[in-house]
């Protein structure tokens, strides 16, 4: 009896020793009295703005970010033209944001040649330097997934093709939608694979033949009167939301997921420099990784062994990942084809 008590105590034990093994490589690199004093510091500010592209990437911070340190409150505003407007507040001299939430070549590569961004606390957080973008100005966060969307009363799976250029067949005109801000960059991604002949050519055809319509409102009401069937170049995590409100939608991978890299970043002039650091820091951690997921956004970078990168790995497609050796070929790209996308050039 006395033997199995012993033995009881020791397997205990093991598993306490694992357990703290465990739970200390969790935050290994992460400096906890660095952070401590860092949240100190923002609690005096007491405040701290971020800004996104939309509401649903930063519904999340507003909900959480309190709750681990609270006295801070957090001011949040979303517009897909957010750098533009970072841009022209700082030539006039103004400052008003801490913490930027945006994908690296469509919000943070313009800022960064501008001097906006400061470097972030990484070290503090224990971020590793295959996750930091930008000379370390700012970290990866999540990816998104270029995907196709399509109401499953108007088109049957089955009936979905495989490759993007099969969307150019007689029986989808009329029938596409797209955003005029998003459908460009999809053509960047698609010409770091196909020749300039092949993207422009394919652009063209679906503006002018396949009728595609560019909805600067939001995809989802067009999707679910019926008026248009599918969107072309729509992300999964938008799928999810569209069928959390009653659309009847599914999304699928083609032969090619363009996937850009969300990031967060500390802003040069920040009104509230050491709150901003706290929030850009905390987004990197396991916390606020967890609480994304939960919200459908999901690191898609070779490593992540999220349920989103496994689903996409085991649909075949060719991933295309925003990294820092694409993003100056897929500004010359956007240049081709913002221009057609606009009606600017034909």
């Amino acid at each position: 009896m006395r033997h199995q008590v012993l033995r009881k105590l020791w397997v205990f034990s093991l598993i306490g020793i694992i357990a703290g093994i465990v739970s200390t490589s969790a935050v290994a690199g992460m400096d906890k009295s660095a952070i401590d004093a860092l949240y100190q510091k923002a609690k005096k500010e007491g405040k701290v703005v971020v800004w996104g592209p939309q509401k649903n990437t930063l519904a999340y911070v507003k909900e959480n970010f309190g709750k681990q340190y609270p006295g801070i409150e957090v001011v949040t505003a979303a517009s897909l033209r957010s750098g533009t407007k970072i841009i022209a507040e700082a030539k006039a001299k103004r400052y008003t944001l801490d913490t930027f939430i945006f994908p690296i070549s469509s919000g943070m590569l313009p800022l960064y040649k501008r001097k906006l961004l400061a470097r972030g606390p990484w070290k503090e957080f224990g971020v590793p330097k295959a996750k930091q973008f930008l000379d370390g100005h700012v970290a990866g966060l999540n990816n998104l997934a270029y995907v196709v969307v399509y109401n499953t009363n108007n088109v049957k799976p089955g009936e979905v093709p495989s490759k993007w250029e099969d969307l150019l067949h007689p029986r989808w005109k009329g029938r596409l939608l797209g955003s005029p801000f998003l459908f460009p960059h999809l053509m960047a991604y698609f010409n770091l694979t196909w020749s300039d002949e092949r993207t422009l050519a394919y652009t063209r055809t679906m503006i002018n033949k396949q009728k595609i319509l560019l909805a600067r409102g939001p995809r989802e009401g067009f999707l679910k009167s019926g008026e248009r069937h599918l969107v072309v170049g729509d992300f999964t995590q938008l799928a999810k939301i569209y069928k959390d409100h009653g659309v009847p939608v599914k999304y699928k991978f083609m032969d090619l997921t363009p996937s850009p890299q969300f990031t967060s970043a500390v802003m040069a002039n920040a009104p509230h420099p050491n709150a901003a650091r706290l929030l850009a820091g905390w987004l990197t951690t396991e916390t606020a990784v967890k609480l994304r997921e939960k919200k459908y956004m999901f690191d898609l970078t070779p490593s992540s062994n999220s349920s989103l990168a496994k689903e996409m790995r085991a649909s075949g497609t060719k991933h295309i990942l925003e990294t820092a050796k694409n993003f100056a070929s897929r500004k010359v790209n956007y240049k081709k084809f913002h221009p057609i996308v606009t009606g600017r050039k034909k």
